[in-house]
C-alpha cells in the first residue's frame, strides 16, 4: 500500500514538474514581476480550461469523423484538418479565454510583455493538466519510464503549448499599439499559434504511426519547436522595447 502511494506521488510530481519548470523559466523574462497570486490563478485556470477544451474536441471530432467530405479524404489531409482546425483551434481558444476574461481587464497589465507572459502561464497550466492525464493513463514497466516520459513532455508538448500561446500573446499585445491593423494582427497571431500547434501534433503522430518512410521525420517536430522558440524569443525582445502603457486604459478609450 505504501509503495503504491509512493508511486502515485512520484508520478504526480513528474507530471507537474515540466509545467512548473517552464513557468519559472519564462517568469524570469519579466523585468517587472507579476503578482504571485495572479500567476498562480491563471496557471490553475489554465489547468481547468483543459477540460472544456477536451469536451469541445470530442464534440467536433464526432461530427468530423461522420462528415462524408472528410471521410473521403486521404490520411494526410485528414490528419492535418484534425490537428489544426480541431485540436489546435480548440486548445488555443480556451487557453486564450483564460487570459481574455481574467487578465486583459485587470489592473495587473502594466507592460506589453505581460500579455504573452500570461498567455504562456495559462498554456503551462493547460499542459500540466494534459501531463496529469497522460501519467494517469500510462502504465510503467520499468523504473526509468516515468522519468523519460516527464522529460519528453518537458521538451515536447509542454514547451509547445507555451510557445504557441506566447506567439499569440505577442500579436495580441501588438494589436493594442497598431489599432488600424488590429484585426490583421489578431488573425495572424491566432493563425500562427494554431498552425504551429497542429503541425507539431501532425508531424509527431505521423512519425509514431509510420505514416512517412522518411527516417528523419521524427526531427521535424524538434525543428518546429526550435523555430517557434526563436520566433517567440525574438518577438519578446522587440515587444519589450515598446512603450509601456496601461493597456486597459488604452482599450477603454
Amino acid at each position: 500500500m505504501d509503495n503504491s502511494f509512493n508511486n502515485i506521488f512520484l508520478y504526480f510530481l513528474l507530471a507537474i514538474l515540466p509545467g512548473f519548470t517552464w513557468l519559472l523559466f519564462f517568469l524570469k523574462k519579466d523585468k517587472l514581476p507579476e503578482p504571485k497570486f495572479k500567476i498562480l490563478q491563471i496557471f490553475y485556470f489554465g489547468i481547468f480550461s483543459a477540460f472544456p477544451a477536451a469536451l469541445l474536441e470530442l464534440w467536433l471530432m464526432k461530427g468530423f469523423d461522420t462528415t462524408p467530405i472528410i471521410t473521403s479524404l486521404s490520411i494526410i489531409p485528414h490528419l492535418l484538418i484534425k490537428y489544426i482546425l480541431i485540436i489546435g483551434l480548440a486548445e488555443e481558444l480556451f487557453k486564450y479565454l483564460v487570459v481574455r476574461y481574467f487578465v486583459l481587464k485587470n489592473s495587473c497589465m502594466d507592460e506589453p510583455v505581460d500579455i504573452p507572459l500570461y498567455m504562456i502561464v495559462s498554456a503551462l497550466g493547460f499542459a500540466t493538466a494534459e501531463n496529469l492525464l497522460v501519467f494517469a493513463g500510462h502504465s510503467f514497466n520499468i523504473i526509468t519510464e516515468p522519468f523519460i516520459l516527464s522529460l519528453v513532455r518537458f521538451l515536447g508538448a509542454t514547451l509547445l503549448h507555451a510557445l504557441c500561446s506566447g506567439v499569440i500573446g505577442v500579436f495580441i499585445a501588438l494589436s493594442f499599439y497598431w489599432l488600424k491593423q488590429r484585426v490583421l494582427l489578431l488573425f495572424t497571431g491566432f493563425t500562427l499559434g494554431i498552425v504551429i500547434h497542429g503541425l507539431f501534433d501532425f508531424n509527431l503522430d505521423s512519425s509514431i504511426i509510420g505514416l512517412t518512410q522518411n527516417n528523419y521525420a521524427i526531427f521535424y517536430p524538434i525543428l518546429l519547436l526550435i523555430l517557434s522558440y526563436a520566433l517567440l524569443a525574438f518577438s519578446l525582445i522587440k515587444i519589450k522595447k515598446l512603450k509601456s502603457v496601461c493597456i486597459i486604459q488604452q482599450k477603454n478609450k
